[in-house]
């Protein structure tokens, strides 16, 4: 049995947690004891934290997202690590890379035999000049640090590979393992006229969604641009969207000046069934590691239109499988909306060749089953 200590800085719930708990979720129990650690901070992932309670999986919480955490915390990490110990793996979940380094500065010291760390954004998001001074610096030389006692890397992507590669990674330790999800969620499709009436949306409208959080990388603002350029169109498309973060108070006054056809229905617990009742699914993320919305609303057989970044471009194949359109281009982003809008037939095309091209390929049990190998392995080569 490997026991393995999960640690997830992340402020709040979103896709990075739920990649974390499709995993451990999936574990094949008689392989591996997964018990995670958390931000004590964490917020907006109760259901998250839900699921894990129901696979009987111990959930601890302590500091580890803020930036001092790394710095100040190490002693107190390596004791918690220890009394809940003994530990095989220590394996760090990074929604920004540098985040967490004492959760694995304790691990390291409280002798956890493989340390691994899991980076799902392939870079630093930008910040502004005071962040950028102060705080990328921390996170900088954190990172610099997780590297020297990370023992293997996995990513979520090729472009995480690559640009892990770029800042000098030996290749030899890093693995690229893609975001996956659970496809029993998607099974049985639901009826897509009750999800909408349960919405107040009638069944024969023509919905555009957007699902993530609220904050700078994912661009709602860029969303809610195309949306009341395509209502002063004349258009009849309802357009629904759901989700948190720095961002909500603002979103939030925009919903409601543009009207009853932009709805913000919250942070949801049935995503794949909401999915499931659009038309169009939209993510103009300024970055990337493997979207798990993206494939999510494939899955559930809409036809998604995104930012040409990082992994998203590696599932989504411009006129294939979804549209792509440059990061930040709002012109470009309404254009692609509307085309697939005015052309159902199209809007139909790439929304099953997108359902095709995800089912079987992002399955959570592939993303247990190989990251288990990889521990087998790696502990056996130690």
């Amino acid at each position: 049995m490997i026991r393995v200590a999960y640690g997830a800085p992340m402020p709040h719930g979103g896709g990075a947690l739920n990649y974390l708990i499709d995993l451990v979720e999936h574990h094949d129990r008689t392989k591996v004891e997964p018990v995670v650690f958390v931000d004590e901070r964490l917020r907006n992932a109760d259901s998250a934290l839900e699921r894990l309670a129901r696979c009987g999986i111990v959930v601890h919480r302590g500091p580890m997202a803020a930036p001092l955490d790394q710095f100040l915390r190490t002693g107190w990490w390596e004791q918690v690590l220890r009394d809940a110990g003994p530990f095989d793996v220590a394996n760090l979940h990074q929604h920004v890379p540098g985040v967490g380094r004492a959760f694995l500065e304790g691990a390291r010291r409280a002798k956890v035999r493989l340390l691994v760390r899991t980076e799902q954004l392939p870079r630093f998001p930008p910040h502004d000049r005071f962040t950028l001074n102060i705080r990328r610096l921390g996170l900088r030389i954190a990172r610099g640090r997780l590297a020297a006692i990370t023992d293997a890397v996995v990513v979520v992507s090729e472009a995480g590979r690559a640009a892990l590669a770029a800042r000098g990674e030996s290749a030899s330790r890093i693995t690229s393992i893609p975001t996956a999800f659970c496809e029993a969620s998607f099974a049985s499709p639901p009826d897509r006229a009750s999800v909408r009436a349960s919405l107040g949306i009638l069944p024969d409208a023509t919905v555009v969604g957007f699902f993530a959080s609220f904050t700078e990388q994912k661009q709602p603002d860029l969303f809610l641009d195309a949306a009341a350029t395509l209502i002063a169109e004349g258009r009849s498309t309802v357009f629904v969207l759901g989700g948190d973060g720095p961002q909500a108070a603002r979103v939030r006054a925009r919903v409601a000046a543009l009207g009853p056809q932009v709805r913000d229905i919250g942070h949801r617990r049935d995503l794949p069934d909401i999915l499931a009742s659009l038309d169009v699914f939209v993510l103009p993320s300024l970055w990337e590691g493997m979207p798990l919305t993206v494939l999510e609303a494939m899955r559930a057989g809409a036809a998604v239109v995104a930012s040409d970044v990082d992994g998203t471009s590696e599932v989504v194949r411009d006129g294939v499988t979804g549209r792509l359109v440059p990061k930040a281009d709002g012109i470009a982003l309404t254009n692609a909306i509307r085309d697939l809008l005015d052309d159902a037939d199209a809007r139909r095309r790439l929304a099953a060749a997108g359902a095709r091209h995800v089912t079987g390929r992002f399955d959570a049990a592939t993303l247990a089953g190989r990251t288990e190998a990889l521990y087998q392995a790696s502990l056996t080569s130690r």
